[in-house]
């Protein structure tokens, strides 16, 4: 075998063990890059439809001239009415797709408008608002030679964009581009990671080398004495070294992609939610190659550093350092040469370096669009995250009422020159009182085009207030400007985030009037239990003899199952139920009770009351009927009663006639009857008799009327804020042709249209859902041809819910807060404590190497003390002395370095996620945590070398392949 075989391919056990780090090492690197390319990847995937095919960039002047594949929208101010209003021009070639409007269209109704801008003022007619023109509802638009006679300032330079993230401007849609950008900051993060554990690598593959070529430099300088050049010795050893490195990358690449995998399949079979695909694609399979390479490149120049002692000067030099025997410090080791401390500093600086972005990586990860904060939050039941939560904006009403901070808040995922940034919707004095921000300059926002920045991302986007900033929309096309008066102060990710009005928010996600995504409510609580009363319900009236169904619905917003006792009353009787309900669950509750006597009671059920009045079971009721009809026109009557039966033999009767004589037919075993409406136009009564029982409506014949249905529209009396109220329409076809009709419902946040088609006599009901509202009283309204019904229900605010909700104890997080990229592939945590393990694994190694070579730097001491009668426990309890004083000072140095380093890096924008700054902080009350399990580490790796050492003969410490 060749002296150049035997060095490059005879390998020790050490050298197998280092490739085994290395394995770790490259393992670690590996699995990190698939986990953060498919967490990148899926979340580009999740906004794929939210891609904008324009940007659009605001200016401090109207261009004369448009570029070639651009707009100008002229914008500026004017009063009308002495009320301030942002206006714009619309040009007639825009890569929008809007037509100029024909006079000023937006929320001023009726006639001419006068405009008085900054250098004009002019009248124009109101033109109606094009139902897909991106602007705030609020603005004004008009064509751009209106806007730029008024005096336009500014404008909005609207262009196509070649790519998902314009490099300037704000996309119009900025979900994709959101992440798209988030995904380059990862990466650049991830390169951070690299260099870290290039190091590691470095240490690991010079540590090893050192140790060999120690080894064999009787070998190594009898081959330079007999010709050997000192380039080809070096070439050799790095070669050595970069094999050692080259095996360690190929099995590393293998643990690397099964690690997380396994982690994955582990947390299905224990019941953990894990959704996050991790594969091997195209382009991960190049960045790992390439991060692999790189890594192999490392050690072979490791390699070649370690060779230098037998490679300088003249072959027969002794290079043996005698400086290394000095303790180098007071207090420091006695035995181990002070030199180790350096490798050691640097494995443990990159130690507490990794474990800082991964902790921050990860929360950033993690907390991407959470809500999370001291206190909970309320989003609509069965969202699958926040962005899709719809709740009324009455709900902090009611929290605030009860003595609660709440701030309703709308999420928003935008980006501006290429860089990605959260924002939200909210009214800030609200956002203020439920978390840690603080004005740091400038002011608060005053209107709905202001805007707040926190002091990272101002840094972020280099803004300051007085500055203007053109948005594109989250999740739908929008445009809208803001003014930034103020900076904010926050912990963590909030100071990372734009926080604009909730109209502007609404405007750019779409979210309907009078909702937020979510409300998030301060940390007080109250006595009550977790079982809020989500609303009330009781007949209007019921029959004497019948029972009353009161009904209640209950919803327990707590996090753990909780019961409580519900009471009922009406006119004496009562009744009580004690309901067990579960963490989130839902239920309707009803309670029967007689009614005994005639007249209008007040029944109550948990604490609310509805008044309900009790008539006689016989009492008539008619179907509905419509106002009016045409002469001599068959009207078909059901009578039926309050008991719900049908009446036989009643007299139905349409009059007094001219003659002074009524229409008069008697209803059958089904209760219906037909009656002929009088000839003669006029009011008319038409009366019901069943024995002393009777009842009476009012129709009107008209000459040449329309047949219309008969139409009865009910609603709630009362309802709770926190309950969606049903509105019933009633339809009933009383002539004897087919009637089809259009029938519109519409209320607070409904305008529900249907055609309902009806045969002689049929009946038909719609229902239709309306939006949560404020406490007040609210108008429903139905159309049917031309029959109109209207009806009135009152909102009234409930303490209850809001009490329950703070009695909740939902922890910073709460419903639904959790990340969307954490929520969206299950336990994210999971696959990231996997690749902590991983970590933890290549830093003992690392230190493993590190003090090997200190070790063997003194293995003829050693086997001095060994001969002349040292047990191997004084080797050991010396090894770890030296080992605790190098590895203290390492540990101090590796904390305060990495905690530099990485502020430093932050400070510079190097380490960006999804727009968040990833600036590791060390709080006190992790520093001491920190810093014990770094020194620990080290203390395991001296250890680990130690007991081997000490168990060897004492011969074999004073040479020998080891």
């Amino acid at each position: 075998m060749s002296y150049r075989r035997a060095l490059l391919t005879r390998w020790s056990v050490r050298d197998r063990l280092a490739v085994l780090v290395v394995a770790v090492t490259a393992a670690f690197l590996v699995g990190t890059v698939l986990v953060l390319l498919a967490v990148s990847g899926q979340a580009t995937a999740m906004a794929a439809e939210h891609g904008a095919d324009a940007a659009v960039v605001l200016t401090n002047d109207v261009p004369a001239d448009a570029p070639a594949d651009a707009a100008v929208f002229p914008l500026t101010e004017a009063r009308v009415a002495g009320e301030r209003h942002t206006v714009v021009g619309v040009p007639a070639a825009n890569p929008l797709g809007l037509d100029p409007p024909d006079g000023v269209a937006g929320p001023l109704a009726g006639g001419p408008l006068t405009l008085a801008g900054p250098d004009a003022t002019l009248t124009r007619a109101s033109a109606e608002r094009a139902v897909d023109d991106p602007f705030p509802d609020g603005w004004l638009v008009t064509d751009a030679a209106t806007a730029r006679d008024l005096g336009a300032d500014r404008a909005l330079v609207v262009r196509g964009a070649d790519s998902a993230v314009p490099p300037r401007g704000a996309p119009l849609v900025g979900a994709l581009a959101f992440f798209l950008a988030g995904t380059a900051g990862v990466l650049e993060t991830l390169g951070v990671v690299c260099a870290g554990v290039a190091v590691l690598v470095g240490v690991v593959a010079f540590s090893v080398t050192r140790m060999t070529v120690r080894e064999r430099r009787s070998t190594l300088v009898a081959l330079r004495a007999t010709g050997a050049s000192a380039r080809r010795i070096r070439l050799l050893v790095a070669a050595r070294a970069g094999l050692l490195t080259l095996a360690g990358a190929v099995l590393g690449y293998a643990l690397g992609v099964i690690a997380p995998n396994a982690a994955a399949t582990a947390a299905v079979r224990l019941g953990l939610p894990v959704g996050l695909p991790i594969t091997v694609d195209a382009r991960a399979a190049a960045l790992v190659g390439a991060l692999l390479l790189a890594l192999v490149c490392v050690g072979a120049l490791a390699g070649a550093l370690a060779a230098r002692p037998v490679v300088r000067g003249a072959p027969l030099d002794d290079d043996t350092d005698a400086a290394s025997d000095a303790r180098g410090w007071p207090g420091g080791p006695a035995l181990l040469p002070a030199r180790a401390v350096v490798p050691t500093t640097a494995t443990l600086t990159v130690f507490v370096a990794f474990v800082l972005v991964v902790a921050a990586l990860g929360g950033v990860l993690g907390s991407l669009g959470a809500t999370g904060g001291a206190g909970g939050v309320v989003t609509e039941p069965g969202a699958v995250h926040p962005v899709d939560s719809h709740v009324p904006v009455a709900y902090a009403d009611e929290l605030r009422r009860s003595g609660v901070a709440a701030s309703p808040e709308i999420l928003l995922f935008l980006a501006h020159d290429g860089r990605a940034f959260p924002a939200r919707g909210v009214d800030f004095d609200a956002y203020r009182a439920v978390s840690d921000a603080d004005l740091v300059a400038g002011r608060a926002p005053a209107a709905s085009d202001e805007a707040v920045v926190g002091a990272d991302l101002a840094r972020t986007l280099g803004v300051a207030p007085g500055d203007s900033l053109a948005l594109g929309g989250s999740t739908v096309s929008a445009v809208a400007t803001v003014d930034i008066v103020g900076i904010y102060d926050a912990p963590g990710a909030a100071d990372d985030h734009l926080l604009v009005s909730l109209p502007l928010a609404r405007h750019l996600e779409g979210v309907p009037d009078g909702a937020a995504n979510v409300v998030r409510y301060g940390g007080a609580r109250a006595a009550n239990g977790t079982i809020a009363v989500l609303g009330a319900s009781a007949p209007e009236r019921v029959a004497r003899g019948e029972p009353v169904t009161l009904r209640v619905r209950l919803r327990n917003v707590g996090d753990a199952a909780a019961t409580r006792t519900i009471s009922a009353s009406f006119d004496g009787a009562r009744e009580t139920r004690t309901v067990a309900l579960d963490a989130g669950e839902r239920r309707v509750v009803s309670v029967d009770l007689a009614a005994t006597a005639a007249g209008t009671h007040t029944a109550r059920i948990a604490g609310a009351t509805r008044r309900v009045r009790v008539v006689a079971p016989g009492t008539l009721t008619l179907a509905p009927l419509p106002e009016r009809g045409p002469p001599n026109a068959s009207l078909g009557v059901t009578v039926g009663t309050v008991a719900g039966e049908r009446v036989d033999g009643a007299r139905v009767a349409v009059g007094p006639r001219p003659n002074g004589t009524s229409a008069t037919n008697v209803t059958g075993a089904d209760g219906e009857t037909r009656v002929r409406l009088p000839a003669t136009p006029g009011r008319y009564e038409l009366r019901v008799v069943a024995g002393e029982r009777s009842a009476t409506r009012t129709v009107r014949v008209v000459d040449g009327a329309a047949r219309a249905p008969g139409v009865r529209l009910t609603v709630p009396d009362r309802v709770s804020v926190f309950g969606a109220p049903r509105a019933t329409l009633r339809v009933t076809n009383p002539w004897r042709t087919p009637l089809e009709r259009a029938a519109l419902v519409e209320g607070p946040g409904v305008e529900r249209t249907t055609t309902v088609a009806l045969d002689p006599g049929a009946e038909r009901t719609v229902t239709a859902a309306l939006a949560r509202r404020p406490p007040g009283s609210y108008d429903v309204t139905a159309r049917v041809g031309n029959a109109t019904a209207r009806a009135r229900y009152r909102v009234t605010g409930d303490a209850r819910l809001a009490n329950a909700l703070a009695a909740s104890g939902r922890d910073a997080g709460g419903v639904g807060t959790g990340g969307i990229l954490a929520r969206a592939f299950g336990n994210l945590g999971l696959v990231l404590a996997t690749l902590l393990g991983l970590g933890v694994l290549m830093t003992v190694g690392s230190v493993v190497a590190t003090f090997a070579d200190a070790v063997q730097a003194r293995r003829r001491d050693l086997g001095v003390h060994r001969a002349l009668g040292a047990a191997p426990r004084w080797v050991v309890r010396t090894v770890l002395a030296d080992a605790a004083r190098i590895a203290l000072p390492a540990t101090v140095a590796g904390v305060v370095l990495a905690w530099l380093a990485l502020r430093a890096l932050s400070w510079a924008g190097l380490l960006t996620a999804f727009g968040v700054r990833v600036a590791p902080s060390v709080p006190l009350w992790t520093v001491v945590p920190v810093a014990a399990g770094t020194f620990a580490l080290a203390l395991v790796g001296a250890g680990a070398v130690a007991v081997r050492d000490a168990r060897r003969d004492p011969s074999q410490l004073f040479g020998g392949d080891r």
